[in-house]
């Protein structure tokens, strides 16, 4: 944990920058990033997306991996107007998506082959079950006709539930964390047939509102892009993802070590005490969703300097954020 918040604030001070400056290029300087009611998750919490192992994990896992997701015979129902192949898995996310008006297609070789075959990018739709901006853009962009009509017209549509396929989430994710400065659910990322991303981004409205264009608006951007400027936009996703390379490789001069784990720790510290929120615990501004992985480097801060002001400052962050959030009603409600 520390050689990794370590990696991230060399990776930090590199090339969050320009990486954002590359994504307005196309969704425009004056549309400010957007998170998602989703949970956000820091890069510390992801690993580089486009190592050989990852890139690996991006291909379709074999028939034996994917049986939980085949929903096998299942007879397509008569009393829905658009039935599409999610009807045939088991996820109930994907399930609640069997009879939108798109023609949607799981993670899958099938869906690769054809994005090739007819040189569409693809759009790839991750959410869960449980998660409520997933069913609020559902309602209002996947279950409009004209949105459905556009997107099966000009994308290979894939749908990914992040609980049967969280290797593939995390992939993406770096992606939109990095181009729009946040992340959540749902997440909509555009790829070339090869799988590259070159536009990510969350939760969009169906409609403009105000300077934030709307989902119609987007995709009709890219349409025109794909069309008329493939070459510019293929590029630029390139340079963003030559951009994460390089931001998750740690350089050092010949003979230089890594910082001692006691100094990587101590700067940790600093850094969550400053984001503390005296009051009602946690960190940072709201929405603040519970980060165990900080609470418990707090807990080992404190029991390797106990005798310090700093280690009794971070027990009492740790138990206050703690007793906020059972006040709060976040509590094992089985076991008490």
């Amino acid at each position: 944990m520390l050689r990794q918040a370590w990696r991230w604030s060399v990776f930090r001070n590199t090339t969050a920058g320009t990486i954002r400056s590359l994504a307005a290029v196309f969704l425009g300087a004056d549309c400010p990033p957007r998170s998602s009611g989703g949970p956000t998750r820091g890069f510390e919490d992801i690993p580089n997306p486009l190592s050989v192992k990852s890139q690996r994990l991006l291909q379709p896992q074999p028939a034996r991996y994917l049986s939980m997701a085949s929903g096998g015979d299942h007879p397509s129902s008569t009393h829905h107007k658009h039935t599409n192949r999610l009807a045939q898995e088991r996820s109930p996310y994907l399930l609640q998506h069997a009879h939108n008006p798109v023609d949607w297609y799981p993670w899958g070789q099938e869906a690769f082959e054809k994005a090739k075959r007819e040189d569409k990018p693809i759009f790839l739709s991750v959410g869960y079950s449980t998660c409520h901006w997933c069913h609020v853009m559902e309602r209002e962009c996947f279950e409009d006709k004209e949105i459905g009509k556009i997107l099966s017209d000009n994308f290979v549509c894939i749908k990914l539930d992040r609980e049967e396929r969280p290797d593939v989430d995390k992939v993406y994710m770096t992606f939109v964390q990095a181009t729009s400065g946040g992340g959540g659910w749902p997440m909509s990322v555009w790829l070339t047939p090869n799988l590259q991303p070159f536009i990510g981004g969350t939760y969009f409205p169906p409609r403009d509102q105000g300077r934030r264009p709307g989902f119609k608006t987007v995709l009709m951007r890219i349409i025109e892009q794909w069309q008329y400027n493939r070459a510019t936009l293929e590029s630029s996703g390139q340079r963003i993802i030559d951009a994460l390379k390089k931001g998750a490789t740690i350089t050092a001069n010949p003979g230089e070590s890594p910082p001692l784990a006691p100094d990587v720790a101590n700067r940790c510290f600093q850094q969550l005490a400053h984001s503390y929120e005296e009051e009602y615990g946690g960190f940072r501004d709201a929405p603040k969703f519970p980060s165990p992985v900080n609470l418990m480097f707090l807990m080992s801060y404190w029991s390797a300097n106990r005798r310090t002001s700093g280690g009794v400052e971070a027990l009492q962050m740790a138990m206050h954020t703690l007793r906020m959030m059972a006040l709060g009603g976040i509590r094992d409600h089985v076991a008490q």
